[in-house]
């Protein structure tokens, strides 16, 4: 029997009409998408404006903005990165100021009495101040006061007595080696060597010294038991201890005192 056409033009009718409405719902969908685009963009505007004014690809700065006022300047771990050694070395202002109350001798000059030496020959005493409150009294050696004459030129003399005036520490030596002068030699009854190699002396100085000028020191004392009296060549002698206050609490330009 054969089929009748009726039957086959209902399953063809239907397989249209799919493809008629999938065709209309795809432009349907590209032409919406076409119109909303630029909306999207508008309403994503704000996001993106937002994101790019974050720095995320400088994140050591962001942190170092971020650090305490009481990180040390002095403090460059190796395996930080140099832009955040920069940020140490350049705080801001407020930074500076507070990271230097972390030492007693670089505080504010606001707030820091001025910090100075006063030697009284007279009577063998060495003051360290600050303001006019004594931080320090110690016992000191002064010069003797003779004076030697070169045998080989009458002319040439030297006074061994320490000077009077005011002076300022010009230098801050560690384990100081003494250049013998050609005084020391003549003293001695020994000829003047030629070489500089001769000339050196070290471990007779002490442990420091503290130079005021004119190649005279604050040094140690090679004889205890003679502190306080006039036997130096014009340098000021102090006991170790004394010395090693002295040494450590006297920033450089401390003005000194002789009277």
């Amino acid at each position: 029997m054969a089929p009748d056409n009726r039957d086959l033009q209902f399953p063809r009718k239907t397989v249209e009409t799919i493809r008629t409405t999938g065709s209309i719902v795809f432009w349907v969908g590209v032409a919406w998408g076409v119109l909303m685009l630029p909306l999207l963009v508008v309403l994503a505007s704000p996001f993106l404006n937002s994101a790019q004014s974050s720095p995320l690809s400088i994140p050591f700065l962001q942190a170092s903005n971020s650090l305490s006022p009481d990180w040390p300047l002095y403090d460059k771990p190796a395996h930080m990165p140099q832009t955040l050694f920069q940020e140490i070395e350049s705080p801001p202002p407020q930074t500076l100021q507070r990271a230097s109350n972390r030492s007693p001798n670089q505080k504010p000059a606001s707030t820091q009495a001025k910090i100075s030496i006063l030697v009284d020959i007279s009577r063998h005493r060495l003051f360290v101040k600050e303001g006019d409150h004594i931080l320090h009294e110690a016992i000191a050696s002064t010069g003797r006061g003779n004076i030697l004459a070169d045998p080989r030129n009458p002319e040439r003399t030297w006074t061994f007595e320490t000077p009077k005036g005011t002076f300022s520490i010009e230098s801050k030596l560690e384990k100081p080696v003494w250049i013998r002068p050609d005084w020391a030699f003549i003293e001695q009854g020994d000829p003047v060597p030629d070489k500089m190699a001769d000339r050196l002396k070290p471990g007779v100085l002490g442990q420091y010294a503290l130079g005021f000028g004119n190649g005279y020191f604050i040094h140690g004392a090679l004889y205890s038991n003679l502190l306080g009296q006039d036997v130096t060549h014009g340098c000021i002698q102090l006991h170790p201890k004394d010395l090693q206050f002295v040494f450590e609490t006297v920033p450089l330009g401390t003005p000194l005192i002789i009277t």
